[in-house]
C-alpha cells in the first residue's frame, strides 16, 4: 500500500513526509519470506505505470532505474505532479546487495527522504538530475546473512534507522496438497488500485495530535534500548507516521489521519520492534557458537553411557575450529553446563558426557 500510493500523497510536519517504507523480512529458512514478497509483488503488478527496479543493482544502476521511472500525474483542475519512483523487491538481500556497499547505502539513504538528486559522471558526457526521486524497498533475509552484510558501523548510521526490520521464526503447517486458488483477490485487487488512485495531503484530527503528543511527552514507550537500535528509535516517530497513512489508505478513502490510525499503526510498529532483538541474538551466532553446538550434539550421539573421551572429543573439533582453540571451548562448554566430567581413567584421560547425564566426581 505505501508503494501503491507513491508520491501522490504526503502529511505535511517540518516538510512533506511520504508513505514509503523500507521493509525487510527477517527469517530463517522456510517461513515464507519469498511467497510474501512474490505476492505482494503480483498485486502490485496490477497498478498500472508501475516501475519496478532490477533486483540486482549498483548504485549507478539505482540511479539510473530512478532517471527512467517518471510519473506525471494530471490533477486538473490542479496543477500536475512529476516525480521518479522505483520499487524495490528483492526475495533475497545479498542479490540486491551482494556486500556492503557505502555507495549504495547513501543513495538508498538520500531516495528516502526525496531531495533533489544530481549526479555528473566523469569521463562522460552524462549528467543527471532527478528533482523528486524516491524508493520503496522490500527484501527478505536471514538473520545471520542480515549480520554478516551489515557491518557493525552501519547501525550507527542512517540506512539502517530508516528500515523497519520483520523478524518472525513461525512456521505454519498447512496442507500441501490442499485445492486453492492461484488466483489474486478480485477485492484486494480493487483495493489496491483505488489506493493507488488516491492523491493529495493527509490531514490529522485533534485526537490524533494529542496522541502524538502525548505519547512524545511520555518519552516515546516502550523505549528501544538495543545498542544496534540506538539511531532507529530516532526514527520511530516518522515510522509511526508512514504507518498511519498505510491505515487510513486502509480503510477509507479521506484523507485523515484519526485516533484509530495512531492506534493501528502504533500496534504494528510495536509488533515489529518486539521481536527486533531477538534478530542480533539468531543472527550473531560465530564459528565458536555453532562448533559448540556440534560438539555437544557429537557428545550425545557417541556416548553410550559411559562418556566421550576427551581426545575423542579434540579429534571431532579439530576440523571444525582452529587447533589452539579447542581446550578452550572445552571448558567454556563445561563452565556453561553444556557438558560435565564423567570421570578421570586410568591413563589420567577425562570423559565427558551431555549435561543431562552428568555425574560429578
Amino acid at each position: 500500500m505505501a508503494a501503491a500510493m507513491e508520491m501522490k500523497t504526503y502529511l505535511r510536519t517540518s516538510s512533506n513526509l511520504y508513505p514509503n517504507l523500507y521493509l525487510f523480512i527477517v527469517g530463517n529458512p522456510g517461513v515464507g519470506k519469498n511467497r510474501i514478497i512474490r505476492v505482494a509483488k503480483r498485486y502490485m503488478n496490477e497498478l498500472p505505470e508501475f516501475h519496478f527496479a532490477p533486483t540486482s543493482l549498483t548504485g549507478a544502476a539505482l540511479v539510473d532505474t530512478l532517471a527512467i521511472s517518471k510519473r506525471f500525474i494530471a490533477r486538473l483542475p490542479d496543477p500536475p505532479i512529476e516525480y521518479n519512483n522505483t520499487v524495490i523487491t528483492a526475495e533475497e538481500l545479498t542479490a540486491f546487495m551482494h556486500k556492503y556497499d557505502d555507495e549504495m547505502v547513501g543513495l538508498l539513504s538520500a531516495f528516502y527522504d526525496p531531495d533533489p538528486y544530481a549526479q555528473s559522471r566523469r569521463g562522460r558526457d552524462i549528467k543527471i538530475k532527478i528533482d523528486h526521486p524516491q524508493v520503496n524497498l522490500m527484501s527478505g533475509t536471514t538473520p545471520s546473512n542480515l549480520i554478516q552484510l551489515m557491518p557493525d558501523s552501519a547501525w550507527d548510521q542512517g540506512f539502517t534507522s530508516r528500515v523497519i526490520l520483520v523478524h518472525s521464526d513461525e512456521r505454519i503447517v498447512a496442507d500441501d496438497f490442499a485445492q486453492e486458488s492461484r488466483d489474486l483477490d478480485t477485492h484486494l485487487v480493487h483495493d489496491i488500485k483505488m489506493i493507488g488512485a488516491l492523491n493529495g495531503e493527509f490531514t490529522v484530527t485533534q485526537e490524533y495530535r494529542d496522541a502524538v503528543n502525548n505519547w512524545r511527552a511520555l518519552g516515546e514507550p516502550p523505549v528501544v534500548n538495543h545498542p544496534k537500535l540506538l539511531h532507529y528509535k530516532t526514527r520511530r516517530r516518522v515510522h509511526l507516521y508512514k504507518l498511519s497513512m498505510v491505515s487510513c489508505a486502509d480503510r477509507s478513502d479521506v484523507l485523515l489521519l484519526t485516533k484509530a490510525d495512531f492506534n493501528r499503526a502504533m500496534g504494528w510498529l510495536l509488533e515489529a520492534e518486539t521481536t527486533m532483538p531477538d534478530i542480533f541474538t539468531s543472527g550473531g551466532t560465530g564459528t565458536d557458537s555453532r562448533a559448540i553446538d556440534e560438539i555437544a550434539h557429537y557428545i550425545n550421539v557417541t556416548d553410550k553411557g559411559d562418556g566421550v573421551p576427551e581426545h575423542q572429543i579434540v579429534n571431532f573439533a579439530r576440523t571444525r575450529v582452529p587447533m589452539h582453540t579447542i581446550l578452550r571451548i572445552i571448558e567454556i562448554m563445561v563452565a556453561s553446563g553444556q557438558i560435565g566430567a564423567k570421570g578421570i581413567d586410568r591413563h589420567g584421560h577425562r570423559w565427558f558426557n551431555t549435561v543431562r547425564g552428568v555425574t560429578r566426581h
